[in-house]
């Protein structure tokens, strides 16, 4: 008896329809993905089989397919499906349970009407290939516990009465301008009296600079407004006696992560694929992981500037900073 189980599953996937002369027709119906709620299963979209025994004339679709498989001629191949045909009402005249392996059973109910119950091996939808059925359970969400904050170390701010402080506005503004006025109202008097009225007469460019305090020159000036050694990566150690304040970096090692690897010859091989691109490679193994580092620096900055530089080639995108904290 021809397997005609194979045949037929290897049309449905590039057809909708699949008719064994004399006995019936298998049709193939999209079906959506679906999500099993009791046992929190999700199965990809795929192709339901339906029987139907009214489709029994032979379009020469599966004749034709089983001919080019097993090389022999049209008439050689009907005579194969003719064949097996004729076995498979003779298995179902007899009460028996008929299987077409990959597709499907056949019985006889109490009414005497042929019963299909599919067994489907496969998922027959060519756009679900390599897709499975899977298992997710519910995530249980947890709230966020309340974080009480002390008052003993917070400043309570005093309650501004915007009204209180127009009045008092209203009051001081007037009297301001008044005494701002005073010295304008004395030097018109002196002038039309024909007072000397002192005049700031204007000084030069140089008078200007060497009057300035040396605390206030143009390098402290620039000192105070720009930590010169962060601006040009420089790492030095600031002494006790700078007077101006500078953002203390974290103290640490700063490693530029190439790949991460459980087996340690395979991260040997990337490290000296590394080292032959001329990176300073070397291995670190935490969390269980051998690590394969494209660069080791001591500060944050320099160390951030060199990813974005490497990240900028395409083999080197997925690199990464990870922080080792001095002891």
């Amino acid at each position: 008896m021809l397997d005609l189980g194979q045949y037929i599953i290897q049309l449905l996937l590039t057809h909708d329809c699949v008719i064994v002369p004399g006995f019936g027709g298998f049709v193939a119906n999209y079906c959506d993905a679906v999500h099993d709620e009791s046992t929190h299963t999700f199965s990809p979209p795929s192709k339901k089989i339906l029987f139907n025994s009214s489709l029994s004339h032979n379009d020469g679709l599966l004749i034709n397919h089983i001919a080019e498989q097993l090389n022999v001629s049209y008439s050689e191949a009907e005579q194969m499906v003719r064949q097996s045909v004729d076995d498979a009402w003779i298995e179902l005249e007899k009460g028996t349970l008929l299987k077409i392996n990959g597709i499907g059973s056949f019985s006889y109910n109490n009414d005497s009407a042929i019963v299909f119950e599919p067994h489907l091996t496969e998922n027959l939808l060519t756009d679900s290939y390599g897709m499975f059925p899977f298992r997710f359970p519910p995530l249980s969400y947890q709230t966020t516990p309340e974080v009480i904050i002390k008052n003993d170390n917070i400043r309570k701010m005093p309650v501004i009465d915007t009204h209180k402080m127009l009045r008092y506005a209203a009051i001081i503004v007037p009297i301001a301008v008044l005494i701002g006025l005073i010295p304008v109202y004395r030097q018109h008097s002196q002038y039309s009296a024909g007072l000397p009225v002192s005049i700031p007469v204007p000084q030069s460019i140089e008078e200007t600079i060497s009057a300035t305090n040396a605390e206030q020159s143009v390098d402290n000036a620039i000192e105070a407004s720009t930590d010169k050694r962060t601006a040009l990566f420089y790492n030095e150690t600031p002494t006790t006696s700078t007077s101006v304040s500078r953002n203390k970096q974290t103290k640490g090692v700063y490693y530029i992560i190439g790949g991460s690897f459980k087996d340690h010859k395979n991260a040997e091989k990337h490290a000296k694929k590394y080292i032959n691109a001329g990176f300073d490679s070397e291995i670190i193994q935490t969390d269980n992981l051998y690590r394969v580092t494209l660069g080791v620096y001591g500060d944050k900055v320099i160390a951030l500037h060199e990813l974005r530089r490497i990240r900028a080639r395409d083999e080197y995108s997925n690199s990464w900073l990870y922080t080792k904290p001095q002891d």
